[in-house]
């Protein structure tokens, strides 16, 4: 299959279940998202060698991924509104596919003619067209009468973590699945110093930097006793520290402390148990005060944590430390032998790593102005793996498109899914059907399904590391090479 229609078609894939699940004018943003999808897919396979293929390459993949997206629109108005009894207009329906369709064609012939450009040019308008459409999307929401903004400013908390996994796992080849105790640890370190739980209202703007040291400070003392474990073994230790830390907080509200028959602590309330910390205080900015009721300063404050994040990850990407990790992650004796220390690599990747879920649970802990233990559970680092992997390990674009994804579809997508499929089984006429709760039975299901599905079709990730694509389809390739050789050997 054609490279680019095959990219049409896996952002169309997107587009289809966006403009097919959520309806009305979502079509538009869905047209957006598939057509910069198709184009990143299709210039990742093919060489760009100018403006004139790219925008080329870009129109036809944009339009293959907004044939589907209107696809999907018609879909939703023409045959599940009437089974759901949603009245629709004929008119209005197929405006919203040509919507879509053109939206797709119009983002998939931008992106792909930045990637036309020369590097480094390429790579710096991919991210700035990019970070524009991040901070246009307030206003599109606002717009399109979206309503979505309370959804994204959490799913991009998670994506903030997930930068920070991608650390320990994508660079340095380290397993965690305790991750979100770091998280936990930012959050309840906000609590205690910018909350009246131990009567400090520190300004968040402090305490957001001594949330992500103290989340660092731990991350080294969790590294520290795995500094002989690999693979599977360092994954139960950070499971199980993972699982502490949660468990801790649930308990650690009637502390006592004696010693030598001297009682240092009595009755001692350090983490609120199972209540957790309420409230804590907001941020306010030259006199300006957040408040929940209006989410677009929160939306440009974790963006903004978001964009300064991945400035410092590329710096330690590309620094001598980050060559490092990359060395480690593929052999560590080789690694060892060329001179690194390994006992400081490895402690400063997951020093690193927990500094920026500690950024995310400072962050968490303010926005939500509430934390409790509840909130820190195994299911979270499970997400945020899933997150790293499905984008493409140990590439950022990657794992922010994954988490994108995972989170879009586990907040947005798969609800309203359930809406929809729910009120089909309500409209039919078997009573079996009518008595299946469909959102909470299956979407757990859901979601595990599409994970399956994606590891089969593309277990590299959706945008992966060059190095770790090739290692994936290492024998797909030399089979490719063996074919040619053998035609090269037949013309001759």
């Amino acid at each position: 299959m054609n490279s680019r229609i095959r990219a049409g078609l896996i952002g169309g894939i997107f587009g289809l279940l966006i403009s097919l699940v959520s309806g009305g004018q979502i079509a538009y943003l869905a047209g957006i998202i598939a057509g910069a999808i198709a184009s990143q897919l299709a210039a990742q396979e093919e060489d760009v060698a100018s403006v004139r293929a790219g925008i080329q390459l870009g129109l036809r993949a944009g339009l293959v991924a907004g044939a589907l997206t209107a696809l999907g629109v018609f879909i939703r108005g023409f045959l599940i509104n009437p089974l759901v009894n949603v009245s629709a207009d004929a008119s209005v329906v197929f405006m919203l596919g040509l919507g879509g369709l053109v939206m797709a064609g119009v983002a998939g012939v931008v992106f792909g003619a930045i990637r036309g450009l020369p590097s480094p040019q390429n790579r710096f308008g991919t991210l700035l067209a990019f970070g524009l459409l991040a901070v246009a999307y307030p206003f599109l929401d606002s717009l399109l009468n979206l309503r979505f903004m309370n959804e994204v400013i959490p799913v991009l908390i998670f994506i903030l973590m997930a930068l920070g996994l991608n650390i320990v796992v994508g660079y340095a080849g380290l397993l965690d699945l305790g991750y979100a105790a770091f998280f936990a640890i930012g959050a309840y370190t906000t609590g205690m110093l910018a909350s009246p739980h131990f009567g400090i209202s520190m300004p968040f703007w402090i305490v957001i930097w001594i949330a992500a040291a103290v989340a660092a400070l731990f991350g080294i003392l969790l590294g520290a006793p795995t500094l002989p474990l690999r693979g599977d073994y360092l994954a139960i230790v950070t499971l199980g520290f993972g699982e502490i830390v949660p468990i801790a907080a649930n308990n650690l509200d009637n502390v006592t402390i004696s010693i030598l028959g001297v009682t240092l602590l009595e009755n001692f309330d350090l983490t609120g148990g199972p209540r957790g910390i309420n409230p804590i205080n907001r941020p306010s900015l030259f006199g300006y005060a957040f408040e929940p009721s209006q989410p677009i300063p929160w939306y440009f404050l974790i963006l903004g944590l978001i964009v300064f994040s991945i400035f410092f990850i590329l710096r330690l990407r590309n620094s001598r430390l980050g060559r490092a990790w990359s060395a480690m992650r593929e052999d560590e004796l080789a690694a060892s032998a060329m001179g690194i220390n390994l006992v400081r690599t490895k402690l400063l990747a997951f020093a690193m790593g927990a500094t920026f879920s500690g950024f995310a649970g400072a962050f968490y802990g303010s926005f939500i102005s509430a934390i409790t233990p509840a909130s820190f559970g195994f299911d979270v680092s499970v997400i945020l793996l899933c997150m790293v992997i499905l984008g493409g390990l140990g590439n950022i674009t990657g794992v922010i498109l994954g988490g994108l994804i995972i989170q879009f579809a586990d907040r947005l997508f798969l609800p309203q899914l359930g809406d929809v499929v729910q009120g089909l089984l309500q409209n039919s006429n078997i009573e079996v059907l009518k008595e299946i709760n469909f959102k909470t039975d299956f979407r757990t299901m859901l979601f595990g399904l599409t994970l399956v599905i994606m590891m089969l079709v593309r277990p590299e990730g959706l945008v992966p590391n060059e190095r770790r694509r090739r290692e994936l389809h290492a024998d797909d390739e030399a089979t490719a090479h063996e074919r040619q050789t053998l035609y090269d050997a037949e013309q001759a």
